[in-house]
C-alpha cells in the first residue's frame, strides 16, 4: 500500500512540472506554477496515474489500444467531475476550454469541448500522458521505489501527508477569499454598491492578503478573464482611492492584466533577426501555408516566444533568435510535396533540409544555431539537443505547433 501512496506523490509532482511547462510555454513565455496548490504537486495527476493501474488490472486481456480509450475516458471524466467539484465548492469556474487564452491576450474555442470542463484536443492530450507513463514512465519509477528502504518510504508519506493537509487548508482558504473578492466586483460592475461591499473592499485595499490574490490569477487564467472583464465594465465614477489601490497591487504584479510596452524588446528582437528576415529568400516563406497561416508567421512566433524566455534564463539570446528563425526554413508545402531525395516523411527530413538551405543563404552557422535546426523536432531525431537553447527552441515550437493546429481547423471568426 505504502508503494501506491510514493507512486502518487511523483505523479502528482510529474504532472505539476508537465501542465507548468505546458502554461509557460503557451503564455507568451511567462512562468508558471500551475495547479490548485501553492506547492509543486496536482494530486488529479496522482489519482489519474493510480487509477490507470487500477484499471489496467481489469483490463489486461484487452489489447491496448482499447485500454487506452477506456483509460482516456476515465481520465476525462476525472477532468470534468473535478470542474464541476470545484465549481460547486468555490461559486467560480476555473478553466473553460470553450474560451481558452493562448500567448498574449488571443483565445481559442477548442472543438468537442463539454460546457468548456474537457475537450477532445486535451483528452488526446491525456492519452499521450497515459501512454508515456505506461511504457516510459512507470518501469524507471517502480525500480526507483523498490530501491527505498521501507523506513523512508514511511516518512517521505508522513512528510508528504503533513505537506498536503497544510497546503490544502490554506490554499482552499486562499480560493474562498478570492471568490468572495470576484463577487464583490461584480456586484460593482452591476452597480450593487452598498456601503457593506465598499467597506469590505476597502479594507482589502490596504490589507497584504491582495498579494496573496495573485496566485489563483497566476494559476488559471480563466479567473483572469473573469476580473478583467468584470473590472472593464465597471460603471463611470467608480473610482475611488480604496480600487485605484487594488488594480494597482492586482495589475503591477501581473503582467497579463497590464498593457505592457514592449518596443524596447521588440527593437531588440528584430535588431537581432533582422538580417535574416529581410532577405528575400526568407520572405518568401509567407506565401507557403503552415498550421493556421504560413511558415514565416510561426517562424516569429517561435522565435519571439524564444527569445523572451532565453532572456528570462540568462540564455544565448542571440543564437535562440537566429536558430529558431530558420528551424522551419524549406520552400514546399508539406502537405502536398514530398522531397524524393530523402526517403523519411517530412517530420523527419525537413529539419537537414531547413540547415541545408539556412547555410546556402546566410553561410556558416554557429554550433548552437545548428543544433537548435536539426534538433528542433526532438525526439524525431534520435539524438537529444546539445544545448538548453536546442531544447527551448524544440519545446516552444511543439506548443506553438500544437495551439496552431487546433486553430486551423476552427473558423477564423473564433480564433481570438
Amino acid at each position: 500500500m505504502i508503494q501506491y501512496a510514493l507512486f502518487f506523490i511523483i505523479y502528482s509532482f510529474a504532472g505539476w512540472v508537465v501542465e507548468s511547462m505546458f502554461r509557460s510555454l503557451v503564455e507568451k513565455g511567462h512562468p508558471v506554477n500551475s495547479g490548485f496548490l501553492m506547492g509543486p504537486f496536482i494530486p488529479i495527476y496522482g489519482f489519474g496515474a493510480l487509477s490507470v493501474m487500477a484499471i489496467g488490472m481489469v483490463t489486461a486481456p484487452y489489447p491496448f489500444p482499447a485500454q487506452l480509450v477506456i483509460f482516456t475516458l476515465f481520465a476525462t471524466a476525472l477532468e470534468y467531475g473535478t470542474s464541476v467539484l470545484l465549481e460547486k465548492i468555490f461559486g467560480m469556474k476555473l478553466w473553460d476550454y470553450s474560451n481558452y487564452p493562448i500567448y498574449g491576450r488571443h483565445h481559442v474555442r477548442f472543438p468537442l469541448n463539454i460546457n468548456g470542463r474537457v475537450c477532445l484536443f486535451f483528452s488526446l492530450f491525456w492519452a499521450g500522458l497515459i501512454s508515456f507513463q505506461i511504457f516510459i514512465l512507470n518501469p524507471p519509477v517502480t525500480r526507483f521505489i523498490s530501491m527505498v528502504p521501507v523506513r523512508i518510504q514511511y516518512i517521505v508519506l508522513f512528510v508528504f501527508l503533513v505537506y498536503l493537509g497544510v497546503d490544502l487548508y490554506f490554499s482552499t482558504q486562499l480560493y474562498l477569499r478570492f471568490a468572495g473578492f470576484l463577487k464583490s466586483v461584480k456586484q460593482l460592475q452591476m452597480g450593487k454598491v452598498t456601503k457593506e461591499l465598499q467597506t469590505r473592499l476597502q479594507l482589502l485595499s490596504s490589507n497584504r492578503i491582495m498579494h496573496t490574490f495573485l496566485r489563483p490569477l497566476r494559476a488559471f487564467p480563466h479567473l483572469r478573464d473573469q476580473l478583467s472583464s468584470a473590472w472593464g465594465r465597471m460603471p463611470k465614477g467608480m473610482n475611488s482611492s480604496y480600487l485605484k489601490d487594488i488594480r494597482k497591487v492586482i495589475v503591477e504584479k501581473l503582467p497579463q492584466l497590464k498593457k505592457k510596452n514592449k518596443t524596447g524588446l521588440l527593437k531588440e528582437f528584430f535588431a537581432i533577426g533582422s538580417t535574416i528576415i529581410k532577405r528575400p529568400e526568407y520572405q518568401q516563406l509567407k506565401t507557403i501555408k503552415h498550421h493556421d497561416k504560413d511558415i514565416y508567421t510561426h517562424n516569429l512566433n517561435v522565435a519571439w516566444i524564444s527569445f523572451l524566455l532565453a532572456k528570462k534564463f540568462h540564455l544565448h539570446v542571440e543564437e535562440v533568435v537566429k536558430g529558431a528563425l530558420l528551424h522551419d526554413f524549406f520552400f514546399y508545402d508539406w502537405r502536398t510535396f514530398r522531397d524524393k531525395d530523402y526517403l523519411l516523411p517530412h517530420g523527419f527530413s525537413h529539419p537537414t533540409i531547413s540547415y541545408k538551405n539556412a547555410v546556402k543563404v546566410y553561410g556558416k552557422l554557429t554550433l548552437r544555431e545548428k543544433d537548435i535546426i536539426l534538433k528542433h523536432m526532438w525526439p524525431l531525431t534520435v539524438i537529444p539537443p546539445r544545448y538548453r537553447e536546442s531544447f527551448l527552441v524544440s519545446m516552444v515550437d511543439k506548443a506553438l505547433a500544437s495551439v496552431e493546429s487546433v486553430k486551423a481547423v476552427l473558423p477564423e471568426s473564433k480564433r481570438e
